[in-house]
């Protein structure tokens, strides 16, 4: 509703009155004409064939004012009376009730003229319904709203996909997502769901907004429609709706669960309850926001499929090059970049860094009577051994054929020693059976050095391991042999730094 500037007034005198009024009964536009007091003492045919039986005959001249929109009375009734103290020309928009019901958009323009004596006598207007004109313009501006919101999400999900292509496990994605998330829909509450390594359940790895706890953290296909038919599942109305058994409660406004699918592989469920209706919005614009909501969430689910099916991807092929086949075991590239990262590590800290070098005594022996499936089968218990006697800063690798490494970060020599028997004594009493068969038990020899004491890299240090385990195989088999110390003033020199860094 806008006001614009003065201009003259226009002086008509009663026979001029006359003549406009008979001019303008039957135009084609809305007229019309006040008294002072701001009463519409005239309108013409084509005014009241719009506002239908609310004429001034019968309303005593309150007819404009009862077909306007209540939202719009006031500030149209401020102008109105604005222009009658400043008796200036004015503009004003507002909705206007037509006879069918329907609230039009209308212009009036309003100028001021005077009578035969030149005093201000009131106004004379036109009304023009600009309806059409209006939507034209609501749609421009919905359509431009509608794209700027468009190119935001755009871009907000370009940079999801771009901070999930550089994660390397799955867990590094969740804090990720759920900023992301909560960027894409702020005025919603959602939960990312994926499937579990036995493919069995799907629990919930990321949630955001306010009802987080309506939603059950582990459910199964049987608990979301959308996972029991891989397809979008959407309730509008949960009163009367499909809801699915995961909702401890009922959203109020409706949600939509999108089954994450990518080159057919079920990753997951993406969760989204839909917002409340905000004050002021019409149910047009709100089913235009969920049906945005719903595009959004659809795309979003489509681009969460993609990167995280590419991750479990990468990290299958990653724990492919890093493990061995057969035992599961670290393969000894990933043993040769861990003990370079952990030497830094400890040189960095003044830590202790040990290491086992363990050997499997007469192995080639146990393959020439046993055969190698059987001494394929001796390896894997082994290893399995050795994973349970591991603190969760152990690394154990495979070094090759039937040796393998154990590496203990901040381990002092007495705990290597003290680890070294309790996989002699544990190895001792494991059994063997193959095809119904009790197989000859097995026993190792193992290596043992420690950073700064036998090795000033990790070179040397492996040596020195290599060196004990050589002598622990020469001295008998079956037993721990502890390398020999250094004898040079740069392990002395470390070797005091250590001391200092401990305390002792």
């Amino acid at each position: 509703m806008t006001k614009t500037k003065p201009e003259k007034t226009m002086p008509l005198n009663p026979t001029d009155l006359i003549e406009f009024k008979t001019l303008a009964e039957d135009a084609p536009v809305m007229l019309w004409l006040t008294n002072t007091d701001g009463d519409i003492i005239f309108s013409n045919t084509k005014w009241k064939q719009f506002v239908g039986s609310r004429n001034v005959a019968e309303k005593g001249g309150n007819a404009w004012y009862e077909a306007l929109h209540p939202d719009d009375r006031e500030e149209c009734l401020k102008i109105f009376e604005d222009a009658f103290v400043s008796h200036d020309h004015f503009e004003m928009e507002y909705r206007l009730q037509r006879l069918d019901g329907e609230y039009r958009y209308v212009l009036d323009t309003g100028e001021p003229y005077k009578d035969d004596k030149g005093e201000f006598a009131g106004f004379i207007g036109s009304s023009t319904d600009i309806t059409e004109r209006k939507k034209s313009e609501q749609q421009l501006q919905r359509s431009h709203t509608e794209m700027s919101q468009y190119n935001i999400e755009m871009r907000l999900i370009n940079k999801l996909n771009s901070y999930l292509q550089v994660c390397r496990t799955m867990e590094e994605t969740h804090p990720v997502i759920l900023y992301y998330a909560r960027e894409l829909f702020p005025s919603c509450s959602g939960s990312l769901y994926l499937l579990n390594e036995n493919k069995t359940i799907v629990e919930s790895a990321v949630s955001w907004g306010e009802n987080t706890g309506s939603q059950l953290p582990v459910i199964t296909s049987d608990d979301c429609w959308s996972l029991r038919q891989g397809k979008t599942h959407t309730v509008n109305d949960a009163e009367h709706g499909l809801v699915c058994k995961h909702l401890t409660a009922t959203p109020e406004h409706g949600y939509t669960c999108v089954p994450i699918i990518a080159q057919g592989e079920m990753v997951g469920m993406l969760h989204l309850q839909f917002p409340k209706i905000e004050h002021g919005l019409s149910e047009e614009d709100y089913d235009r926001l969920i049906e945005s909501r719903q595009r959004l969430v659809n795309m979003t689910a489509d681009n969460l499929a993609l990167a995280l099916v590419s991750l479990k991807l990468r990290e299958a092929l990653e724990e492919q090059s890093i493990r061995d086949p057969l035992t599961k075991l670290y393969n000894r590239r990933y043993m040769e970049e861990t003990i370079e990262r952990e030497f830094s590590r400890c040189t960095r800290s003044k830590t202790e860094l040990g290491i086992l070098m363990l050997d499997i005594d007469h192995f080639k022996s146990y393959n020439d009577n046993y055969g190698h499936d059987a001494g394929d089968m001796v390896l894997v218990e082994f290893a399995s051994l050795m994973r349970n006697k591991l603190r969760d800063s152990d690394i154990v690798c495979r070094f090759g054929g039937e040796e393998f490494m154990l590496i203990m970060p901040g381990a002092p020599l007495s705990i290597l020693e003290q680890r070294a028997k309790q996989i002699r004594e544990s190895l001792k009493e494991l059994t063997f059976h193959y095809q119904g068969k009790a197989l000859s038990n097995i026993t190792t020899s193992i290596g043992i050095a420690s950073f700064p004491y036998h090795g000033q890299n990790p070179k040397d240090l492996i040596k020195a391991a290599d060196t004990a385990l050589y002598q622990a195989k020469e001295t008998g088999r079956d037993r721990a042999v502890v390398a020999k110390e250094l004898k040079i003033r740069a392990y002395e020199k470390t070797n005091a730094n250590l001391k200092v860094a401990n305390g002792s």
